[in-house]
């Protein structure tokens, strides 16, 4: 008999599912941008940008799970509250890192200085850490963060680690805090120390810091308002939906030896039929929260060693509410006469949806009398992407809701 609980799928919050799905070429590149930081090689930081839902802060805290399972030193993820300051709350998760490394007695003097310099223009929170007081983030204030972290950097190089830090969304930041962010990371990425080899010659390496930054598609063009060095300082890597292949890659494990889970009795292998699979597969529209939720629904939707179709789609049936909730707050501050459009693009099969077509099935003449419409649905709401004449749904399961015939 499966248990209900723990389900190796995990839909939403952030937590890495036992069960991946995809985001292989994205984990390759994390990997060897690690291993380069730790051999003194210069590379840049990683900025993952994507649509709700879509697994950013799960790929981010995957890569954060691989580098501590080798022994890194990883620092509490920083989640940006909207219209916030970042750079109190890297100092916070810097601090909290010191204590936790037990970096307090060989951080040396300067360093210390540092902290206890933080420390002075700081406030106590709940739980635990430190923020800056309004107004403290000044430009002495910041460059302490700075070079603290540079300290660390030094620390983690003499003993052949990666400091690994994690910001989720970027996009939140006011302002002057995100150029501040911006400008401490960078200019950390690419800080050197001079070391001899064993034959006496000198070399410049980097500092082991490896930085991944996740959030919203618009952060881009905000970033590079921020800070006129951004796009050489970072990578941009941006999701997309996860397809077919990827999916029953995931789920191969419950057709072939079955998936391993502790029961109350001991070990038990958790089998899929091959209607199970096809359902989830075809069911989440290639949304990775969507799969992890008909993954999670079908697994509880039973109790024995086999998941049927049947329970794959009473188990869908039950989260029903939850789908409908979750697409359509991707619709929030869609007008009507946007929706208009939505729906009628919908109504249209892909080959067939070009931009003249979509106004004809509003009642409009061509693509020009809805430009607007279109412009705003494209990059302000970023649901369609117009290519050369033709209007694409950036998401499947948003465009089967609009259709009718989903979920």
């Amino acid at each position: 008999m499966r248990p209900a609980d723990p389900s190796p799928f995990v839909p939403g919050s952030g937590r890495v599912p036992d069960v991946w799905a995809g985001r292989q070429a994205e984990l390759a590149d994390a990997e060897v941008a690690l291993r380069r930081r730790v051999q003194g090689i210069y590379d840049r930081g990683r900025v993952v940008l994507g649509e709700y839902g879509i697994g950013k802060s799960v790929l981010v805290n995957r890569v954060a799970q691989d580098a501590a399972d080798a022994g890194h030193w990883v620092a509490d993820p920083v989640r940006i509250p909207l219209g916030s300051d970042p750079v109190p709350l890297l100092a916070e998760v810097l601090h909290d890192l010191v204590g936790r490394r037990r970096l307090d007695d060989r951080i040396g003097r300067s360093a210390a200085g540092l902290l206890e310099r933080i420390a002075e223009v700081s406030l106590p929170v709940v739980g635990g850490g430190v923020r800056l007081q309004s107004g403290s983030s000044d430009p002495l204030a910041y460059r302490d963060v700075q070079r603290l972290l540079t300290h660390v950097g030094l620390l983690a190089r003499e003993e052949g680690k990666a400091v690994l830090l994690r910001i989720d969304e970027v996009q939140n930041a006011d302002t002057v805090g995100l150029s501040r962010l911006l400008t401490v990371l960078g200019d950390v990425l690419e800080d050197t120390v001079q070391e001899s080899d064993p034959t006496g010659r000198s070399h410049t390496r980097h500092l082991p810091v490896a930085v991944w930054l996740s959030g919203l598609p618009d952060f881009r063009e905000r970033a590079a308002e921020a800070g006129g060095t951004f796009a050489r300082r970072f990578r941009t890597v941006e999701l997309d939906y996860l397809d077919e292949v990827e999916l029953r890659t995931a789920l191969a494990p419950f057709t072939t030896d079955g998936w391993e889970v502790l029961g109350p009795d001991g070990p038990v292998r958790v089998f899929m039929e091959d209607a199970a699979v096809d359902h989830i597969v075809t069911i989440c529209h290639g949304d990775p929260f969507l799969f992890q939720l008909a993954g999670e629904a079908a697994w509880q939707a039973g109790d024995g060693e086999v998941i049927s179709g049947e329970e794959a789609q009473r188990g869908w049936r039950l989260v029903r509410r939850e789908v409908q909730g979750y697409v359509e707050g991707r619709l929030t501050g869609v007008s009507e006469l946007q929706m208009d459009y939505l729906r009628s693009a919908a109504a249209l099969e892909d080959e067939a949806r070009t931009g003249d077509a979509v106004a004809v099935a509003m009642g409009r003449g061509s693509a020009k009398d809805v430009a607007s419409t279109a412009q705003s649905l494209d990059r302000t709401h970023r649901l369609i992407r117009r290519e050369a004449g033709m209007v694409r749904f950036r998401s499947a399961a948003v465009r089967a809701w609009l259709a009718g015939d989903w979920p």
